[in-house]
């Protein structure tokens, strides 16, 4: 296996990267859920369904998902979720994917205009906390929180969902006006962070589409677009077999599939679909970086990636893994901690961790806060403690410490599991159900370990 290095340096933000060369894994068939404890398990057993989760698939390629919990009372979580982003645009398409999320809101074929909005505020829903939605590379999220004490209410929240998923008008006075809107957007964002990212992106997904297609797109495109260019991607990606329901809440749910299955199983599977594609972000030889700086920046850090083509996580195997690295990145982190106490530290603080990039890539991270002229210094320190660990590992103290630590978490979990608010459920959270690995029940201490993503989103 080859490996190349690249640093992404900057006075104000500084990111030192090393790239493996790897290969994705294939993904294993599915197999049936399997009663057997974590501990005897076969490494390569699908990783069970929680059962409490009512799922099934329409003949129109739609997926749901239900699962009842009982807090808060009387209130349910509502998902929309659509395996198509910004990634799927083409060059004069640019943000469009976004621009498709914003039209949802203004105008449906049962919610004309701003209805939508109107019939949630008036039953005590706000923009933001109960009624959201974010575009991201590789999917779009609509969310609702709703009450469930009144079953036309109740009706009425899935139509909203069901003329997301195929009813949105394209008013063509409404999507001029929301041109202002997302540039608008675009342009409350526009700061340090984002000018800093500009500079960084292009480096960390060198040579793959991501590098050219962020959420919030180009706003010349945004300003200039045909109609017809943000319809064709509606009609091209929002399709039912891209598609899938998540209702999580203080209901009967059997009511919630009666519900799904009235708005969402009659909706037309499109005729001659085009193949919905993926892309990687190739490996790169030699060493890259970048020099970002801004001077409204609030502080300097450094850090280092080595970024890897994601693995397939739905296996036991593919968990027990991520318990090892988080068991790894605990041990760093803390080692970095006690760095950080010391008279003249390297850094102010630092930590290791480990997510997904974007979807077909993840990440081990070195990170560290540094005075402003502590830079080479700081990432001196990272790679010293490093190869520390490299060269002579960690001691038993350390590793029963950690392990400690996340037993504590997890056990507090599955303790705390029937009080988990829905919005918090890893079924409510799990944003593409149909291309990720499945919802372990707590019970089995699965489902306890939240990712470390970084996906970059664009929420409302």
């Amino acid at each position: 296996m080859t490996t190349a290095k690249w640093l992404i340096v900057g006075a104000t933000c500084l990111t030192a990267t090393t790239l493996a060369a790897q290969q994705p894994a294939a993904t294993a068939p599915t197999q049936a859920p399997s009663t057997a404890s974590a501990a005897t398990a076969s490494l390569t057993q699908k990783i069970p369904l929680d059962p409490q989760i009512t799922t099934g698939q329409f003949a129109n390629g739609l997926h749901y998902y239900i699962r009842k919990n009982k807090k808060p009372e009387q209130r349910a979580e509502l998902r929309l979720v659509v395996n198509a982003g910004s990634i799927l645009e083409e060059r004069d398409q640019s943000g469009l994917a976004h621009f498709v999320e914003h039209m949802a809101f203004n105008g449906t074929k049962h919610f004309p205009k701003q209805e939508t909005v109107k019939f949630l505020e008036s039953i005590g829903m706000r923009f933001g906390p109960s009624v959201n939605a974010f575009t991201s590379f590789d999917e779009t999220v609509y969310m609702l929180e709703v009450p469930t004490d009144k079953p036309d209410v109740l009706d009425k929240a899935f139509l909203i969902l069901e003329d997301w998923a195929h009813n949105v008008s394209f008013d063509d006075t409404e999507i001029d006006k929301e041109r202002g809107v997302i540039t608008e957007e675009w342009r409350l964002r526009r700061g340090a962070g984002a000018r800093m990212q500009d500079k960084q992106f292009p480096i960390l997904f060198k040579g793959s589409r991501y590098a050219e297609r962020l959420p919030i797109g180009d706003m010349e495109v945004v300003q200039s677009f045909k109609h017809e260019r943000l319809k064709k991607f509606y009609e091209d990606w929002y399709r039912p077999e891209l598609m899938a329901v998540v209702a999580v809440g203080d209901f009967d749910k059997a009511a919630i599939e009666t519900l799904i299955k009235n708005h969402f199983e009659t909706i037309s599977k499109s005729p001659a679909a085009k193949l919905r594609p993926t892309y990687d972000v190739p490996k790169q030889p030699g060493t890259l970086y970048a020099i970002a700086t801004d001077k409204e920046a609030s502080g300097t850090s450094v850090a280092v990636y080595s970024k890897m083509p994601a693995r397939d996580q739905s296996t036991i195997g593919g968990y027990r893994q991520q318990m090892v690295e988080r068991l790894f990145a605990g041990m760093l982190s803390a080692r970095f901690s006690e760095m950080a106490q010391k008279p003249d530290a390297p850094f102010l603080g630092a930590g290791a961790g480990r997510g997904q990039f974007v979807r077909p890539l993840e990440v081990s991270t070195l990170s560290a806060g540094v005075k402003e002229d502590g830079v080479e210094r700081g990432l001196d320190a990272l790679f010293t403690e490093a190869l520390r660990v490299e060269k002579f590992g960690f001691t038993a103290t350390e590793l029963d410490r950690v392990k400690r630590n996340i037993m504590r978490g997890l056990e507090q979990a599955v303790t705390e599991k029937d009080n988990t608010p829905s919005s918090l459920s890893p079924t409510s959270t799990s944003a593409t159900l149909p291309t990720r690995s499945r919802v372990p029940a707590s019970s089995t201490k699965w489902a306890c370990t939240p990712g470390s993503s970084r996906r970059l989103r664009w929420r409302r």
